[in-house]
């Protein structure tokens, strides 16, 4: 959040820095807004000179003006409103709160509301809020409270921060707390294998676990997670959240817990609760933070109870544009030629969890600038794309890649979208497609770029098939930003430099570890790659069969740029690190 320039936005981090905000000192003037306005350089000059026009001539105020002209940011808008209003703006991210402040404020009203209780200052509660405009939230709080308070605007993330820290994690240990008193006055539990299966049932149902499961779930949306992983021990089960790729572990559940959260995951998925010996797939949905979130759920038996694991899709942030891919300058023109065919095969590698699907959805959305018909054939179907048809084939009732093709190419599309180019059947009728005037996008798990042309050779298409066929392929990996908030200079690391042979004089980046990354370091992922676009050489090498390293080694002639030289260009930027360059290398 930015603060209007004239207003100092000071960072506060205990009950003392309090004193030096302004509590209750008069809201300003329009002229003095205005004035705040000019000097902070978060509305032009023209804009600003039109709001007041617009005011003036629609006799509304000048807040409204700039509201109904759309001068001013939206993430600016709150910082104007308590300038406007007089309530202090900061930065509350590693504010210290006594425990009797967090009984103030009922935990539900923070959820729901996104807003915090920061301590008590002359007698009145001090809260939190994003946004001092949300009558709605300001007037939860007093009728709550049951006082008046006192409010501060502060960042969401620093909000949410709090919010991760103090209550979602203290929520867990109370409903952990509760459940285990529970569990002790009704019997002492037997293990997960000897416990009756409606014993297990009644508990999964019961407040306090479907609430933890709720919270469990919660906290890995707001710490960024992909996945949550529940793993059976011989002692319980312990949980673990994948952020930016990496496992991170949270807490041990007891015996007494494990079985019943699992069947409360189960019912939650749809699942069948009394199938504990045979795998099973589900998935389920919420709404957290006012974004709908995706959860596929995976359940499989193992020798010391049952493992889950729930891959969490926000579907806000899975439909991007090319250019949020980072892609370097140079990769970006070769990869905008090859999407300007109007027909051929365009291929993105990689392993799996390497964004491949992302890749391609934002391909879809620079293909969707000229109108076409596109039909996506997926396992599973991820995100919903306006103005696509997309297929979520099911192969137990024998719907499969190859069949969904077979008639969808009746279906008039102009372009295809193919999860997974698997087996030969699938990849056949590609390029039958391709060479009838289609735009096939699909993947493949190969390692690099080149590997993708002996795949398909390997498949059993013919060599002069895939040459005319296959315009473009990128592979790809991911590599985890180093976080903005605590990035410093890499001072060591000799032995990575010694390895890709930089001079010391060079300077990179680390992550120090800080309250926004949860002291890992980093904070989210941007993808690394390499792009081969097939010229008239590359063709004529393909129909003869080469090998995987001949055909890199004329890829490279031909202009690619390796995926290893691009990671590293991106830790001179700073924008990762030489461990994680070398955690993606290819060569």
């Amino acid at each position: 959040m930015t603060g209007p320039a004239s207003m100092t936005v000071p960072v506060i981090r205990s009950v003392e820095d309090l004193e030096r905000l302004h509590f209750g000192h008069a809201a300003e003037t329009e002229a003095k807004l205005a004035s705040t306005l000019a000097a902070s350089g978060l509305v032009q000059p023209e804009s600003l000179d039109r709001a007041l026009e617009y005011r003036k001539e629609k006799g509304v105020s000048l807040l409204q003006a700039i509201d109904d002209l759309g001068v001013l940011d939206t993430s600016d808008r709150p910082a104007v409103v308590a300038s406007k209003l007089g309530i202090p703006v900061a930065r509350i991210e590693d504010f210290v709160v006594e425990p009797a402040v967090l009984k103030a404020l009922p935990v539900q009203v923070a959820l729901k509301h996104r807003v915090f209780p920061l301590a008590r200052h002359n007698g009145n509660l001090v809260v939190a809020v994003p946004d001092p405009a949300d009558l709605e939230a300001v007037n939860t709080i007093t009728f709550a409270v049951g006082q008046r308070v006192e409010l501060v605007v502060a960042p969401a993330e620093d909000i949410n921060r709090l919010i991760d820290r103090h209550f979602l994690i203290l929520e867990e240990q109370n409903l952990i707390a509760e459940i285990g008193d529970d569990a002790r006055e009704i019997r002492p539990q037997p293990s997960p294998a000897e416990e009756h299966l409606h014993d297990i049932e009644k508990r999964a149902q019961e407040k306090p676990v479907v609430r933890l499961v709720d919270a469990i779930i919660r906290r890995a949306v707001r710490m960024r997670a992909s996945d949550i992983n529940i793993r059976p021990t011989e002692h319980g089960a312990e949980v673990f959240y994948r952020i930016d790729g990496e496992m991170v572990w949270q807490r041990l559940l007891t015996p007494d817990l494990a079985a019943p959260i699992v069947c409360r995951i189960k019912i939650m998925a749809a699942m069948n609760i009394a199938e504990r010996r045979l795998p099973q797939d589900g998935h389920a949905g919420l709404i957290e933070a006012g974004q709908a979130v995706d959860l596929r759920v995976s359940v499989i038996p193992m020798v010391t109870g049952e493992s889950v694991v729930i891959r969490v899709l926000d579907k806000s942030q899975g439909l991007i544009g090319l250019e949020q891919l980072g892609i370097a300058a140079y990769d970006m023109q070769r990869l905008k030629r090859i999407l300007q065919h109007s027909y051929g095969i365009f291929l993105v590698t990689g392993p799996t969890g390497s964004g491949k699907s992302t890749t391609l959805y934002a391909v879809i959305n620079e293909r969707l600038k000229n109108n076409p018909h596109i039909i996506t054939v997926e396992d599973p179907v991820e995100y919903h794309i306006n103005g696509v048809e997309q297929i979520q084939i099911k192969p137990m009732i024998g719907y499969t890649f190859a069949e969904a093709l077979r008639h969808i190419l009746r279906h008039d599309p102009d372009e295809i979208l193919i999860g997974e180019m698997r087996d030969f059947e699938t990849s056949e009728i590609a390029i039958k497609a391709a060479l009838t005037g289609h735009f096939v996008m699909s993947t493949l798990h190969t390692n690099d770029a080149a590997s993708a042309i002996t795949r398909l050779q390997d498949m059993g298409l013919e060599s002069y098939l895939v040459s005319s066929t296959v315009v473009g392929i990128m592979a790809q990996r991911l590599v985890r930003r180093i976080c903005k908030q605590c990035r410093t200079e890499d001072t060591g690391s000799e032995e990575l430099r010694d390895y890709f042979g930089l001079t010391a004089d060079e300077t990179f980046y680390r992550g120090s570890g800080c309250g926004e990354c949860f002291n890992t370091g980093y904070k989210g992922r941007a993808m690394v790659g390499e792009i081969i676009e097939i010229t008239s050489a590359l063709r004529e090498m393909i129909t003869r069969k080469p090998s995987a390293e001949e055909i890199r080694t004329l890829a490279i002639r031909e202009g690619m740029t390796p995926l290893t030289q691009n990671a590293l260009a991106m830790a001179r930027a700073g924008i990762t690190t030489l461990e994680e360059v070398f955690s993606v290398k290819l060569e």
